[in-house]
C-alpha cells in the first residue's frame, strides 16, 4: 500500500524545484527549433466563426451560447480541424468546427475525443452543406 502523499506536499516540492531551476539559470534556457509549419487558410477561420453565429458547434456542449468574449467584443469561440491539420487535416470549413475553449480542450485531449471528433465531423459537415446551399 502507498502512502498518500498530500496535494500540499506536492505542489510546495514542484515550486521548489521550479524556483532552483530559477536560482540556477536552468528557467530561462532554450531550445533550438527548426522545420516547417503548414500554413494556415485564415479565410478558412473567418468562414467557420461566420457560420456558428456566435455558439459553440459541439451539440452536446453543456454552455453553447458563452457569455465569455475576447477583447474584440467577439464570442470566444475556436476554430479547430476535425483533424490535425499538422497531421494533413484539410483546411476548409467543412473539415473544420468552431469550438468553446472547453471543448476544444475536450476534444483535443479528452478521454473520449474519438467519439467526439466523429461527431463533429458529422456536425461540421452538416453546417456547412446548410450554408452551402442556402441562398
Amino acid at each position: 500500500m502507498r502512502a498518500r502523499v498530500s496535494v500540499g506536499a506536492t505542489y510546495r516540492a514542484r515550486c521548489e524545484r521550479i524556483e532552483q531551476r530559477e536560482r540556477t539559470g536552468q528557467h530561462d534556457a532554450r531550445r533550438a527549433v527548426k522545420g516547417t509549419r503548414r500554413v494556415r487558410d485564415h479565410e478558412a477561420r473567418i468562414a467557420v466563426l461566420e457560420r456558428c453565429h456566435g455558439l459553440c458547434e459541439n451539440h452536446a456542449c453543456l454552455i453553447r451560447d458563452l457569455s465569455y468574449r475576447t477583447s474584440a467584443g467577439d464570442p470566444l469561440l475556436e476554430a479547430d480541424h476535425i483533424d490535425d491539420h499538422a497531421a494533413g487535416g484539410s483546411d476548409h470549413p467543412k473539415a473544420m468546427i468552431a469550438l468553446c475553449p472547453n471543448c476544444h480542450a475536450y476534444k483535443t485531449r479528452g478521454a473520449g475525443r474519438a467519439a467526439l471528433t466523429e461527431r463533429l465531423r458529422i456536425a461540421a459537415l452538416a453546417a456547412h452543406e446548410a450554408l452551402r446551399f442556402t441562398t
